[in-house]
């Protein structure tokens, strides 16, 4: 769950996360992820996978690398 401002719709890829600003959708994806742990498990997993790819230091790397080769060129 996250609350959908500024990036989190960007950032919470589909079956991540439940993002929204509804105080219901996000209290129901808690009761469900509460009352189905296995679902609660395929959201984490699909995060945790997501996130090194999007957010880790990998990816800043990269990157930093482009924009050096970019200004350089």
């Amino acid at each position: 769950m996250a609350l959908a401002t500024t990036y989190a719709y960007e950032a919470v890829p589909p079956g991540a996360g439940v993002p929204s600003t509804d105080p219901d959708v996000l209290a129901d994806a808690a009761r469900h992820f509460t009352a189905d742990l296995d679902l609660a498990r395929a959201y984490g997993e699909k995060a945790r996978q997501a996130a090194p790819d999007r957010y880790g230091l990998g990816r800043l790397l990269r990157d930093w690398d482009e924009v050096l080769t970019a200004v350089a060129a």
